[in-house]
């Protein structure tokens, strides 16, 4: 008669049999069948205007609505480019984007740290990161290329 037990190899249960070949028949069918478990990531890019020019340097965030994964990208020169296997999830994601201007200090009376670097003063408005509502959707369908114009 034959025994059958339950184990887990990275997150996949697998089958293990005291009977001839069931066991090693199972796990190779597991290890080998190609299959992708994981949700799929997509690639994701734009470019970000401020003050009607491309911006400079700054970051932008996209956090997901209800479910998904958070991903983020430096823009430089205006461009953004997440590729695809740091991606996004296909769903909702609230927007954030950031540029501190390297000069004035976020609080005036916080004193800079060890090496003299203290946290600037975020150019970019509130409605566009910390008080967002911009958001957008990622498809599979995609392109998923997303501008944003900030005044």
């Amino acid at each position: 008669m034959a025994r059958l037990r339950v184990f887990a190899i990275r997150g996949y249960s697998v089958f293990e049999s005291k009977s001839t070949s069931l066991g090693p028949v199972l796990v190779g069918i597991l290890l080998f069948c190609g299959c992708d478990w994981s949700p799929t990531r997509l690639a994701v890019s734009g470019n970000v205007t401020f003050q009607k020019a491309p911006l400079k340097n700054g970051t932008i965030t996209f956090y997901p609505v209800s479910a998904g994964t958070r991903a983020g990208a430096v823009i430089s020169n205006g461009k953004y480019e997440i590729a695809r296997e740091n991606g996004l999830n296909p769903g909702r994601y609230r927007v954030s984007i950031t540029s501190p201007d390297g000069e004035t200090p976020a609080d005036a009376n916080a004193a800079p740290g060890p090496s003299g670097n203290f946290a600037s003063k975020n150019r970019i408005p509130a409605e566009f990161n910390l008080k967002s509502k911009l958001e957008i959707e990622v498809t599979s369908a995609g392109p998923n290329q997303f501008d944003f114009t900030v005044p």
